[in-house]
């Protein structure tokens, strides 16, 4: 159940992540972009905590085994970078110097999209899908 639930919650969150960059990148024009890009990405980022605590749980009733592996590792580093992301969006509105805030925004933003499509393609090869 748990396993499942981890690939399904982890699906949301990559998807999130991609749609949330793909409002930013493609719906500036729209009024309510950066609401609609916010609301995304803090649904994803939910998503991917969710996800992690039922990987958690998985490992917890079967092997126990804890990043073992590089999807593991990946996979907390996305996380990790998404949450990043998430503090430097917020943080640009705030800092003194918003364009450097905006731009750490933006490169950890693309590291955070790389790291969940790796995590994906390392986790499809975890259980022999590709």
């Amino acid at each position: 159940m748990f396993f499942t639930l981890h690939i399904l919650l982890m699906a949301v969150a990559t998807l999130g992540v991609l749609g949330g960059v793909g409002a930013a990148m493609f719906s500036r024009n729209h009024k309510n972009w950066l609401k609609i890009h916010k609301a995304i990405n803090f649904s994803s980022l939910v998503a991917a905590v969710a996800g992690i605590t039922c990987a958690v749980l998985y490992l917890m009733t079967s092997s126990g085994k804890h990043l073992s592996g590089f999807h593991q590792w990946i996979g907390l580093a996305a996380a990790i970078s998404g949450w990043f992301a998430l503090f430097w969006g917020f943080n640009q509105f705030k800092a003194k110097n918003k364009s450097a805030a905006r731009t750490m925004h933006r490169l950890v933003g693309r590291v955070c999209v790389l790291l969940f499509l790796s995590a994906v393609i390392l986790g499809l090869k975890l259980i022999h899908i590709i």
